[in-house]
């Protein structure tokens, strides 16, 4: 169902300020094991009642008990920079949320940076974003988020017929104007962060998840966010040999995932799981388009990863071509 972002931590609050109650799935990492998926055309989609609480929680490792005043029900996933725990939250109604817990420690002053971070994402007046409903500090950083059933587009709860894949890729592309119009780039875009969801019309759009917080809580990092070998297939090159984080460089990773999620394959084929090779790799070869993209989706990944002046200059321009795809 949709949900509406609420503010991280109330201005002049505390980073252990209670969070609104939504029911939510996890925003995950990009699998680095077994390639997504082509998402076709096919039969109308059938999607699954959301579980409740869902029942595929991971056994290992054992899950903490509570976090905060979040009541922990199991483990969701982990990823190279934390893990994702299903909970509920304070005073809980039933609803669930997803916290999601970095492994390193986070000094108090890179908390700051991150809450700035999430509190500015919060703020965007778009439908396109998912919220994070509070933010914490103690032995480790965490923040709670909405937990969505229908999964993302990288490992999808069902199989979405084609025309949800085209508006979930268009609600993302979306969802990242209104952040670049802000003057905040998402930074991890990716299928992973492509997430399904029911809308109140009983149709099932897409929501961008929140932007990837690793450049605030590790600036120095040479590639920010650079987990694993199989994320980087999502960032532009340019990023590589030292350019900033942009609308171009987002409207890469936008031509990136399309590619991903309708072809079933990365730009680069499937890259080694560790970031060096992975790098190495990137650096010696081109992104090549699937030959069994359509043409007018072929075009679309062209357009998006094109160097110089050719490429679509905005996320928005992006999301309109989606739709004209949508569209027939």
């Amino acid at each position: 169902m949709d949900a509406t972002p609420t503010p991280v931590v109330p201005a002049g609050g505390s980073p252990r300020d209670s969070a609104a109650q939504l029911p939510a799935r996890c925003t995950g990492e990009q699998p680095e094991s077994s390639p997504v998926r082509a998402l076709t055309a096919g039969t109308p989609s059938q999607k699954p009642a959301p579980p409740v609480p869902p029942t595929d929680l991971r056994p290992e490792p054992p899950a903490p008990a509570s976090l905060s005043d979040f009541e922990v029900l199991g483990l969701l996933g982990a990823g190279p920079h934390g893990r994702c725990y299903l909970a509920r939250p304070p005073g809980g109604d039933g609803g669930f949320v997803a916290v999601k817990v970095f492994t390193e420690r986070v000094s108090e002053p890179a908390f700051n940076r991150a809450v700035r971070e999430l509190r500015a994402a919060a703020a965007v007046p778009s439908p396109h974003v998912t919220g994070v409903l509070d933010a914490l500090l103690g032995e480790n950083f965490a923040y709670a988020m909405p937990h969505f059933p229908l999964g993302g587009l990288a490992d999808p709860a069902y199989p979405p017929a084609r025309a949800e894949v085209l508006w979930a890729l268009e609600h993302a592309a979306r969802g990242a104007h209104a952040l670049h119009e802000a003057g905040i780039v998402h930074g991890g875009i990716h299928p992973g962060n492509v997430l399904l969801v029911e809308e109140a019309d009983g149709t099932v759009g897409g929501r961008l998840s929140e932007p990837d917080l690793s450049r605030v809580l590790n600036p120095g990092a040479v590639v920010p966010g650079a987990g694993r070998g199989a994320s980087l297939a999502f960032r532009d090159p340019d990023l590589l040999a030292g350019a900033e984080p942009s609308r171009r460089t987002e409207v890469w990773a936008l031509g990136a995932t399309i590619h991903r999620v309708l072809a079933g394959a990365g730009l680069f084929g499937e890259l080694p799981g560790h970031p060096l090779g992975a790098i190495r790799e990137l650096r010696l070869a081109r992104p090549q388009v699937h030959s069994g993209l359509a043409r007018a989706e072929a075009a679309l990944v062209h357009d998006c990863i094109s160097d110089g002046p050719d490429r679509l200059r905005t996320a928005a321009e992006v999301a309109d071509r989606l739709a004209a795809l949508r569209r027939g």
